[in-house]
Parts: structure tokens; C-alpha cells; sequence
């Protein structure tokens, strides 16, 4: 499905639209702009409409667990105060220069290509680049099921004038040609994604080309010996985890324990697999097939494991589809996915080795222990790297004017002009 000047084309009108892609969105980069004021109104208008259920068939779409919250989060981002709000937390500062004056004005035209772990994520990346005043060009990823071209459309409704700012294309990325065309048009790239998505978007793009990367993350927990003195930490950290299925940066992906002693990390398994299951019934496992694949290839794994002698530190707490296994290594990575964990023991003095081998990646922490115990935790954590510090049950939440992976989030997509008087 493609989304070129307010009207929906098949994907066999992909090369055409392409020929006039860079002319187009060049003539309105010269002609046009955008009115800030009414873009923020006609957001405000969805986000009102959200909240009365207009949007309902649509948004209903979203596979995620707990979608009246999500919905809920989704039209409170939407809401002219917040926007103003990010906006305001987000834009460059400007300062006082002798005899220079300082305005902001849009990068030009930015070439989003987005990831699927998201449903709405793609139409938010345009959003924030509309906000900014650029043209926007955007690559669907292959998950999509038309909810992008559905949510942008109905903003085309509202504010019709920002069809000329809107070229959504459904192209896959093995075709180079078609995204060769794309990055033609742009000033920047926008890719979401992991370090293969990345580093080809790198090999592929020329010098004058700027790239805006919110690439691969990751999360985890630390928790204080004392743990048990909190249970609605404990419970909102397991919720998140299975509402999450542990699919987003921000997801936890690996539970620490202050401890040197595995014992302890057992305990807190026997512990937190109740909490674990309590969440799993709350909110049952909605892609059935996703988690079958991801269970079978951490069974492959496991025999591979078990033919190389590597299995034997390991410790498996099952629940009614979500699990918790104790591990040796320290290592921070992916557990798995769907209410799947690793529990680590990892004593304090070690947490910033462990956290530092893997700068550059670290997104999202929680902290569930005594006050002194998490102090020290969040200075190391913050001097290893980790960009954000939440509650358990907010670590995939975003918050209005908070920065996006360490920096703000739209000051990538705006150029500073300074002009000599």
C-alpha cells in the first residue's frame, strides 16, 4: 500500500511514483509550509476522537496486550499541551548572539524507514518529523498491516495541505533500487531498527546524506536482595514484561540480582514466577504463533548447548507459557521473548564492568531494592551508560518531553540558521 499526495495506490504503482518522488518533494520543500498551530490542533482533534471512540475499529488493529491503556497513552501524546510540551523539551535552545541572529528551520526532507516492533511507530517518526516542518518520506516495514496509511490518512483529513508533506511506501528492503530512489530525495535518514538494518543503511548512503539512528537497545532490571519487601514493584515489573511480550528496546530482557551467590538467584525465581503467572492471567499470550517460533529456537539453542557442555549452569522455572531461567553468564542480552527471562546474579561492585561492555546499547533500568542499595545503583548505571531510569511497570512507557535514547527527540530533525546582521 502506498500513500503519495493524499491518495492510496497499489504496490505496482511503486516505480512511477518513484520517478517524481525527488521533484515532488522538492517542489513543496520550496513552495510550502507547514502551519505548526493547525498541525497541533488537527493532532489534538485525533487525540479528542480517540477518546470518544471514534477510532476504535481502527486502533483495535494493534496487537498489543493491554490496548485500552496503550490507546489511553497513545491520545494523551496526541493532546495539544503535551505536544507544546515536547516540543518545547525537545527543539534546540536559541541564544544571544552579538550582531548574529538564530532562527530554526526544517533539516528538508527526511527519509524515514521504520521498524515493526510497533504498531503505530511509523506514523509517529512522520509526526514528529511533520512537527519540525520537513517533508517526509517513509519505508513500511514488512509487519505492517495498514494501520500506518490509515492513521496518516485521517490526518490528511483533517489538515488536507500536509498531503504534499506525506509519502508513505510499502517497498520491501531487498528492494535496493526503490530505496536507493527514497534516499535520493532525502536530507536524512531516519532508521529504526537493529545493527544490521543500520550499518546497511550506512554502507548505502552517500556523504551528503545525514542518518538519524534509533537503532537496537536494551533493558534490563536490578533488584536488591531485599525484594520481597516489594511486592507491587515485583508485580508491576512482571506485568510489564508480559504486556510488553519483551518485544521493545525499552522491554526487560535480563533480571539482576545483587548477589555473587546463584542460590540467591534461585530464590528469586521460586519467588517471582508467581508474580510471573499472575500477570500471563491476566493478560494471555495473543500471538500464539510468534511464541511458538520463539520457543522453538530457544530449544534449538538449548541443544546446542547441551551438545557443547555450555547448559549445565543453567536452571529453568516454567510457568503456563512464561518461564524464568537462572544463568551464570553476565552478560547483558536478549532472554527471549513472551514472558521469557534470565535471572543473573551480579553483586553491585560488578554492575558497571558488566553494563559499560555493552555501551551504546543501553536503553531502560529498574531499580527494586532499599533506597541506599539503588543510589549507588543509578550512579553506576548512568556513568556505564543507561539512558533511562523508570519504575518496573513504566520502563516501556513514554513520557511527555522526555529525550529519546539520551538525546531530544526532534533535535535531529531541525537545522539551526544563523544569520549575520
Amino acid at each position: 500500500m502506498i500513500l503519495y499526495k493524499g491518495e492510496v495506490y497499489g504496490g505496482e504503482h511503486t516505480a512511477k511514483l518513484l520517478q517524481t518522488l525527488r521533484a515532488d518533494a522538492d517542489e513543496t520543500l520550496l513552495h510550502k509550509r507547514i502551519d505548526r498551530e493547525k498541525l497541533i490542533s488537527s493532532a489534538d482533534i485525533i487525540s479528542k476522537r480517540i477518546k470518544a471512540g471514534e477510532y476504535n475499529c481502527l486502533l483495535s488493529e494493534i496487537d498489543v496486550d493491554g490496548i485500552d491503556e496503550y490507546i489511553e497513552k497513545a491520545a494523551e501524546m496526541l493532546k495539544r499541551e503535551n505536544l507544546l510540551l515536547n516540543i518545547k523539551a525537545s527543539l534546540p535552545s536559541l541564544i544571544d548572539l552579538p550582531d548574529i541572529v538564530q532562527y530554526i528551520a526544517p533539516v528538508g526532507v527526511l527519509f524515514h524507514i521504520a521498524a515493526g516492533n510497533i504498531d503505530v511507530l511509523p506514523a509517529y517518526s512522520v509526526l514528529c518529523g511533520l512537527i519540525c516542518g520537513n517533508v517526509n518520506v517513509l519505508k513500511l516495514p514488512s509487519q505492517d498491516n495498514g494501520i500506518t496509511v490509515k492513521i496518516l490518512s485521517e490526518l490528511i483529513k483533517i489538515m488536507p495541505e500536509l498531503s504534499d508533506f506525506i509519502y508513505v511506501f510499502d517497498t520491501p528492503s531487498s528492494d535496493i533500487g526503490s530505496i536507493l530512489k527514497m534516499t535520493e530525495a532525502a536530507d536524512k535518514v531516519v532508521i529504526w531498527g537493529g545493527d544490521e538494518a543500520v550499518s546497511a543503511v550506512r554502507r548505502m548512503l552517500p556523504a551528503n546524506i545525514g542518518i538519524v539512528e534509533w537503532g537496537h537497545r536494551i533493558s534490563f532490571a536490578y533488584i536488591g536482595i531485599d525484594y520481597k519487601k516489594y511486592p507491587e514493584k515485583l508485580q508491576g515489573l512482571a506485568e510489564h514484561i508480559i504486556k510488553t511480550s519483551q518485544l521493545f528496546c525499552s522491554s526487560c530482557q535480563r533480571i539482576y540480582i545483587n548477589s555473587d551467590r546463584v542460590e540467591n538467584a534461585e530464590a528469586f525465581c521460586a519467588d517471582f514466577l508467581p508474580y510471573l503467572q499472575s500477570a500471563r492471567d491476566k493478560y494471555p499470550l495473543k500471538d500464539k504463533g510468534a511464541a511458538a517460533e520463539a520457543t522453538l529456537l530457544k530449544y534449538a539453542e538449548k541443544i546446542e548447548k547441551s551438545i557443547n557442555n555450555e547448559y549445565k549452569d543453567e536452571k529453568k522455572y516454567y510457568g503456563e507459557e512464561c518461564a524464568l531461567t537462572v544463568k551464570a553468564e553476565k552478560e547483558l542480552e536478549i532472554s527471549g521473548f513472551f514472558g521469557v527471562c534470565d535471572v543473573t546474579p551480579l553483586p553491585l561492585h560488578e554492575l558497571f564492568s558488566v553494563l559499560r561492555a555493552k555501551k551504546g546499547y543501553l536503553q531502560t533500568a529498574c531499580i527494586i531494592a532499599d533506597d541506599a542499595t539503588a543510589q549507588a545503583a543509578e550512579d553506576i548505571m548512568v556513568r556505564a551508560g543507561v539512558n533511562r531510569i523508570t519504575r518496573p511497570e513504566h520502563m516501556s512507557d513514554a513520557f511527555i518531553g522526555e529525550s529519546h535514547d539520551g538525546a531530544p527527540e526532534l533535535y535531529n530533525y531541525v537545522r539551526i540558521i544563523n544569520k549575520e546582521m
